[in-house]
């Protein structure tokens, strides 16, 4: 039997955190040892480098030379992935590219990749299309798991007569103008000549989305379809789209919006932008003239309090109040406005109409034990202080600050079970994933391991995170753990990535180690690749004119990637530098601001001084509110891995915040 620390001891050099970390049991020691020499063994180690020197063959376009590799790649993992990239590249050079269709059924025959496959098919039909050889494309399409291009498989099913006039395929995609695109457009003039109409109710929803984002002259385009009454419905609608509330006092009477609900929702937010406690009473008044039952409309008003609150509106405590309880928001945000408002009984009476449930949970017993506190019941604060400060998480390091204990941080003993660990080194797709990460393309190597972890036991995640770590791969370490019951398995759920780059980094700089791997693992979860819907991209998730801007001031100079951890480390310090800067120090207002905005975070901060627990509580914002929270709570945990003791409490981290001068 081989019993081994966590931490080999090249990894713990210099690293105090390391002292008393759990153990990893290993029986026999031959599945890590005859792991270890797999990943370096010369047949893999060799397969490898002809893989990454096929690739660049690729990149430069010789595919000639490229195909000389595929013997030595025979067995390797990544074999279907040189396979596709050598037929992606002679689909893009073909002059006839369907001729190569037969090729990419026989990749699908042969190896077990299905993704690659769609990829190859898609690239095919690009290829199709660019050529305008739409039968062709048509041929491509209808084949098993191609994917779905809306407006160019409808323009090909147009060209090549399959389609004489509008289906159901066709009307759906008719009504989302904003998914159109030339081809589009193409096809449904087509469509539209062949057919001499459109059906009726696609009409209405067309006109409908195109009034809601703004359209108002296509509308008029499509005023040929309607019958005159009609005609005069939607003249009215185009003559006052800009006067929400006029159009919907008069619909509520004439009757005419009552099944057009997605216009009288675009409406209705235009005058709570306007006059949210006007438009709410009228709603409340009038919202089943449209079409809404009462529970809907309880919903809706439900709503529209809340977002009166989120604006600190003078109407919101009204409002609240008259809203249905039934909705979760509305009960915590009259506890929020309680406690901006300072007002505890309020505080204690809105925790009181909570569900069971939600009273019990670790937020609402401290805000309970705040509101004992401010009346005078400190005996009865204090025993809840008590049970929350034993807690790993932010209210439970808030708690132990009220009590000036120690926080609950320390190391879970994580055992490793030697047939989860022998399950997973001979689990092929593991193997992918881990080539995919030494070739560095790791957005594949994710994919591979999160689909060999699915549905995955305890056991087998556990194996997984310290399979990953040892390999020096975060992210996968830290998602792995994440799913199991070992919420304080430090070494993995708090890496320390980059390390001496980041203590180089923080030298002379408003943040230190610890508040930068906060925002990391708040941002990214070590992803050092990673890029979310609104483009944000990187370890620290700068979005790319932030650190364009950053960048110039300064001084690095293009080209540069935001891919590239320690450029993204680097620019992500200086930005939360300036955000720290700007708020005098304040690191809730900065990790605010980092997320949401600086001006937005300025509006926020409102005219009367308030503490900073409350300030978070009740941030408008949603995931803001849950990033600054999790943001102060990585950085004190973080500092411990860095320190091996807590240096900087969280009340000393939360300032009051202060109205802006």
């Amino acid at each position: 039997m081989i019993i081994r620390a966590v931490f080999n001891s090249f990894r713990c050099a210099g690293n105090a955190c390391c002292k008393g970390v759990a153990v990893v049991v290993i029986t026999t020691g031959s599945v890590l040892l005859s792991a270890m020499a797999a990943a370096a063994s010369t047949p893999l180690a060799t397969q490898r480098a002809h893989f990454v020197e096929g690739r660049e063959m690729l990149a430069a376009g010789s595919v000639s030379a490229a195909l000389e590799k595929r013997d030595v790649l025979s067995g390797y993992p990544l074999q279907s992935h040189f396979e596709y990239l050598i037929l992606r590249q002679q689909i893009e050079a073909a002059e006839q590219p369907l001729v190569l269709l037969d090729k990419v059924t026989a990749f699908s025959k042969a190896y077990d990749d299905k993704r690659s496959h769609r990829r190859l098919l898609g690239v095919l039909k690009n290829r199709l299309a660019q050529s305008d050889n739409w039968n062709g494309y048509a041929t491509v399409a209808a084949v098993t798991n191609a994917p779905y291009h809306p407006c160019d498989d409808l323009y090909s099913r147009v060209e090549s007569g399959t389609l004489k006039k509008f289906d159901t395929i066709a009307s759906e995609l008719w009504v989302q103008p904003d998914k159109h695109t030339k081809n589009c457009d193409s096809a449904f003039t087509t469509l539209i000549k062949r057919a001499g109409d459109v059906p009726t109710a696609a009409l209405w929803q067309r006109t409908v989305a195109l009034l809601t984002s703004g359209k108002k002259n296509q509308v008029e385009a499509l005023l040929r379809f309607y019958s005159s009454r009609d005609k005069r419905i939607i003249k009215t609608w185009l003559d006052n789209i800009d006067k929400p509330d006029e159009l919907l006092k008069f619909a509520s009477v004439n009757g005419n919006m009552s099944h057009h609900q997605k216009l009288v929702t675009y409406l209705l937010r235009r005058w709570m932008r306007e006059d949210l406690p006007a438009a709410t009473e009228f709603w409340r008044r009038n919202g089943n003239a449209f079409g809404y039952n009462e529970k809907e409309l309880d919903h809706a008003i439900g709503k529209h309090a809340v977002l009166a609150a989120k604006r600190v509106l003078p109407e919101a405590q009204s409002l609240l109040q008259r809203a249905s309880g039934v909705n979760r928001d509305v009960r915590y945000w009259r506890v929020r406005m309680a406690l901006r408002s300072g007002d505890w009984q309020s505080v204690l009476d809105a925790l009181d109409a909570l569900a069971s449930k939600e009273q019990a949970s670790t937020r609402w017993q401290y805000w309970r034990a705040r509101a004992l506190q401010a009346l005078g019941s400190q005996q009865q604060a204090n025993d809840i202080y008590k049970s929350l400060a034993n807690k790993f998480e932010y209210y439970g390091f808030l708690a132990a600050d009220k009590l000036s204990v120690d926080y609950n941080i320390g190391n879970a003993n994580v055992v490793v079970d030697p047939k989860a660990r022998e399950s997973l080194l001979s689990d092929p797709l593991i193997a992918r994933a881990v080539e995919f990460f030494r070739v560095d393309i790791p957005w594949e190597g994710r994919r591979a391991w999160n689909l060999a972890l699915k549905g995955a036991s305890e056991a087998k995640l556990i194996a997984a995170a310290d399979y990953a770590l040892s390999l020096g791969w975060h992210d996968r370490a830290f998602a792995s753990m994440k799913k199991t019951d070992h919420k304080t398995a430090l070494p993995y759920l708090f890496p320390m990535p980059h390390k001496n780059y980041i203590e180089s980094v923080a030298a002379g700089s408003a943040v230190n180690e610890a508040l930068l791997y906060g925002v990391m693992r708040q941002e990214s979860g070590y992803i050092a690749d990673v890029r979310s819907p609104a483009g944000a991209t990187g370890l620290m998730q700068l979005m790319p004119a932030t650190a364009k801007e950053v960048a110039k001031k300064i001084g690095i100079a293009s080209p540069w990637k935001l891919i590239d951890a320690e450029t993204s480390i680097r620019l992500g310090a200086s930005y939360l530098d300036s955000v720290m800067r700007r708020f005098d120090g304040n690191v809730v207002l900065a990790a605010a601001a980092y997320n949401a905005g600086p001006s937005r975070v300025s509006r926020w901060i409102s005219d009367t001084s308030l503490a900073a627990d409350i300030w978070v509580e009740t941030i408008p914002y949603d995931e803001t509110r849950d990033y600054v929270k999790g943001v102060l709570f990585n950085a004190t945990v973080s500092e411990w891995r860095l320190k091996s003791r807590v240096l900087t409490r969280l009340k000393t981290r939360m300032q009051d915040v202060l109205p802006l001068g």
